[in-house]
């Protein structure tokens, strides 16, 4: 078996993809995301349990001489895919899930006593991404801390809308916000010394009004479900429900090995 250009070929057939990315989160953990697939025409034959093996290996090498910890992941879309990586003792790391909730007409919306809303422009940038990093620094739930300058570009070309954005100031410091997009919200934060006052509550609530105005009739989020924050229990009191589960399996690179 040979893996070229990501597709994995036997005597000279193509019997699928195998392809690897690397990454490190929050926390410091080196993450190894292993992904591929065997051709319909061809399962049943043992070629997956063949190429994740030859995947893991490749992981180790890479892994060699890193500080921290370092782990395998793999994100099983299939009954097949979830039996595999279970006996290849992967375990679920954590649960995202998509979080729906229908609007209606925006009633007033109160603040807690202490901060104001703001109209969000591009010059709020770096008090997001400094937000987001500051809450979620340290996460061991898959959270990555892009460079400025990624987060910067990406807002730009996903969630250029400002009047989508809630922005709570404590005077001169961002205390909470929600960044959104007619379809998705990706970022909801309350900085520590804000939190159980309200706030996100209230920010999202006026993220639903502005969605309201532009014509969205149902607002949608991920976050995950094992957060120590409960943001689960947040957005259910919000009115959201939870729609879509995407469990994430992980194993230690020195792990137990597939057999």
């Amino acid at each position: 078996m040979e893996i070229l250009d990501g597709q994995v070929v036997v005597d000279g057939v193509v019997v699928g993809t195998a392809r690897m990315r690397w990454w490190d989160e929050a926390d410091g953990t080196r993450l190894y995301l292993l992904t591929g697939e065997v051709d319909a025409a061809c399962q049943g034959r043992g070629y997956g349990r063949r190429i994740l093996a030859w995947q893991e290996e490749r992981a180790r090498e890479a892994a060699v001489g890193i500080s921290g910890t370092a782990v395998l992941g793999t994100n099983p879309v299939s009954e097949r895919d979830l039996a595999l990586v279970r006996a290849a003792g992967y375990e679920v790391a954590f649960t995202r899930v998509r979080m729906t909730m229908p609007l209606s007409a925006p009633n007033a919306i109160e603040l807690p006593r202490g901060v104001e809303l703001r109209a969000a422009s591009a010059a709020d940038h770096r008090a997001v991404f400094d937000g987001n990093a500051e809450v979620f620094r340290g996460s061991s739930l898959g959270y990555v801390q892009d460079p400025f300058e990624e987060f910067e570009r990406d807002v730009a070309d996903d969630f250029p809308d400002y009047g989508l954005w809630s922005l709570a100031w404590d005077g001169d410091r961002l205390a909470g916000w929600v960044v959104s997009g007619r379809d998705d919200t990706p970022w909801v934060g309350v900085r520590a010394d804000w939190r159980r006052r309200g706030l996100a509550s209230a920010l999202l609530r006026a993220n639903h009004a502005a969605l309201w105005k532009c014509g969205v009739r149902e607002a949608s989020l991920w976050t995950v479900l094992e957060n120590p924050t409960g943001s689960v229990a947040l957005y259910e009191r919000a009115g959201y429900r939870v729609v879509e589960r995407q469990e994430r399996y992980r194993k230690p690179v020195d792990g137990p090995r597939e057999t």
